[in-house]
């Protein structure tokens, strides 16, 4: 950290702590950021005595094996050694399909003895409605399409953009083509998906202006993982000299720039009701004008202009008038949108990004044969293997479904969460072992749904029919007619999409309630409000025996059988009727640290 500190200014600094865009937290996460990448890059630099043995036994599956596993082989780390049957079966489920398996599942997939079910099974999770389900709420949380956004986006303009999502991942389109379509939108929002994007960046109230710096910041983030709203206000001064080496070298005018692709779209809006809680949107284009600048908005006035287009990663300028169509073309083809967008794969997969944070890429550190100034360092854990996972994204067509495939299969993701030997902290970035993760709001609602066989119908607004899991959800702002699945989303880390980020962290109040709330605790009964049924209501009326009670149990919480320790545990606890114990059995499996936590 204080390596870091030599590098700025102290008057920069300081003076630059009042910036309601990068507040302290931020700051100081970025500064830790930057101070594990050094760190890291240090540590490679000298062997530390490992038995090599260790490496090149560990089972290389593909491409990204040979770039993991070399890179511990070259500078002395141990791996974790391959993950269990039950570790990579919960954890497999959880990732491709952000649930946890039936009991069914669970038991054909540990009891089978065959060499490829690994494969198999990724196969047939891949093939999944669930997978449809799973990676359209990721791309959700990327683009943040929420009809809580102010009153622009239409519950049914959200519909369409979530079904738009939909139709992209189970049909496996091309990644390239969708961001193409986004960037381009036009046509009725109320009506068409693609052009609520273009309306999740219209800012209420202020210049028209800050509406094109907005969606310039918010298409650089998601499609070429770089935010760049810090060069929008004052040329990244005071901030960026701390972060970021390529975006500290541009200046505001080449923001303007960027945004001025912006410039020529038009937003037309007409109230959908007498009282204006809705607005209707047609996005469209004109084919004058450019960046002017002015006074006036959140940020510093801006002056000079008025500024045509410049690509701001190659200084390209546009080739038509059509000039958001120049730039959707410019994205997608730079290599930069490959990159990144395998990148947030690989995070989503492996918890942490090869360039982490995933939003957080600086071009002038990307390149070993290029290297920074010291005390800089190269950003990416793996550069070599980012440039061989981007290559082979752009050899399938821009298919996120292969490279989701190439991902799970590797020998570096079916390694064990648990390391045998002292474990650094410069390890997670060789990806050493497979990091823990608590499970995500959704993930957490759902693996208790399906626990305790209490699976619930949620009514949406504009849904034909209702959907059983919170993985379907088309935003955060559903379901709203059912507070407690809300407040468990919302305790859990949700977010809203807008000002309140997605989390992931463990609280103490995420604690007590899944030991206190009432609502779970009914869950673990035999019988729910209603009459309806829950997990040990169902083995209550059946006719098994206690020992494969229990093992259920187990199996519909924690995917795997219970351990011969676990199972004494219980024998001596059984206490009071069975439906008692069996509740009192439940309860525990749900407040294990095992239960939220996806090894």
């Amino acid at each position: 950290m204080l390596t870091l500190l030599l590098l700025v200014p102290a008057l920069s600094v300081a003076s630059g702590q009042d910036c309601p865009r990068y507040p302290q937290p931020q700051r100081e996460m970025d500064r830790m950021y930057l101070e594990r990448d050094r760190v890291f890059a240090q540590f490679g630099k000298a062997r530390h005595g490992m038995d090599a043995a260790a490496v090149r036994g560990a089972e290389r599956r593909n491409l990204i094996d040979d770039f993991i596993f070399g890179k511990m082989d070259a500078d002395g780390v141990p791996p974790a050694p391959p993950s269990s049957d039950d570790e990579f079966l919960r954890r497999v489920h959880i990732d491709l399909t952000g649930r946890t398996p039936t009991v069914a599942q669970a038991e054909a997939f540990l009891q089978s003895s065959d060499g490829d079910k690994r494969e198999r099974l990724i196969e047939q999770l891949l093939s999944s409605p669930e997978y449809v389900d799973r990676w359209t709420l990721f791309y959700g949380n990327l683009l943040e399409i929420t009809s809580a956004y102010y009153n622009y986006i239409s519950v049914q303009g959200r519909n369409r953009f979530h079904q738009f999502l939909r139709d992209f991942v189970r049909n496996d389109r091309s990644y390239a083509d969708v961001a193409r379509e986004l960037i381009t939108a036009e046509g009725d929002a109320h009506l068409s998906g693609p052009p609520n994007y273009i309306v999740r960046g219209f800012q209420q109230g202020d210049l028209i202006q800050d509406t094109w710096d907005v969606l310039t910041d918010r298409t650089t983030v998601r499609f070429l993982g770089m935010k760049t709203e810090c060069v929008s206000c004052h040329d990244g001064r005071r901030h960026l000299e701390e972060i970021n080496l390529f975006l500290l070298q541009k200046r505001r005018f080449e923001f303007w720039q960027m945004s001025a692709f912006f410039s020529r779209t038009t937003i037309q809006q007409t109230p959908i009701d007498s009282f204006v809680r809705q607005v209707r949107n047609v996005v469209g284009d004109k084919m004058t004008g450019a960046y002017f600048t002015t006074a006036g908005g959140p940020r510093p006035p801006r002056s000079g202009g008025p500024w045509e287009p410049v690509f701001m990663l190659t200084g390209e300028q546009p080739q038509s008038e059509l000039w958001r169509r120049e730039l959707a073309r410019m994205v997608a083809n730079h290599r930069q949108f490959a990159r990144a967008a395998v990148n947030y794969l690989w995070a989503a997969l492996f918890v942490h990004g090869i360039v982490d944070p995933p939003d957080g890429w600086d071009l002038q550190r990307i390149d070993p044969k290029n290297p920074p100034p010291s005390p800089w360092t190269i950003q990416p854990s793996h550069p070599e293997l980012m440039e061989a996972l981007a290559d082979e994204f752009i050899r399938s067509g821009y298919s996120a479904k292969k490279m989701i495939r190439l991902m799970v299969n590797s020998g570096a993701y079916q390694l064990s969460s648990a390391h045998p030997g002292p474990w650094r902290p410069e390890y997670d970035r060789y990806f050493a072992r497979h990091i823990s993760r608590r499970m995500s709001a959704e993930e957490a609602y759902d693996a208790i749904a399906r626990a305790t066989a209490t699976e619930t119908p949620m009514n949406l607004e504009g849904f034909d029919t209702p959907v059983m899991f919170a993985s379907q959800l088309p935003d955060p702002t559903e379901p709203r007619g059912d507070f407690t699945v809300s407040q468990f989303l919302s305790l859990f880390g949700r977010g809203d999409w807008w000002r309140n980020p997605t989390v992931s962290k463990t609280t103490v109040l995420q604690a007590l309630y899944m030991m206190n709330d009432n609502g779970l605790n009914f869950r673990t009964f035999a019988g729910r409000d209603g009459g309806r049924t829950t997990r040990v209501g169902q083995i209550m009326a059946s006719m098994m025996d206690d020992d494969t009670a229990v093992r259920q149990l187990y199996l519909a919480a924690l995917s795997r059988y219970p351990a011969s320790e676990e199972m004494a545990a219980v024998a001596r606890n059984k206490r009071g009727p069975r439906e008692q114990w069996l509740s009192d059995l439940q309860w525990a499996l749900l407040n294990k640290t095992d239960f939220l936590i996806q090894h």
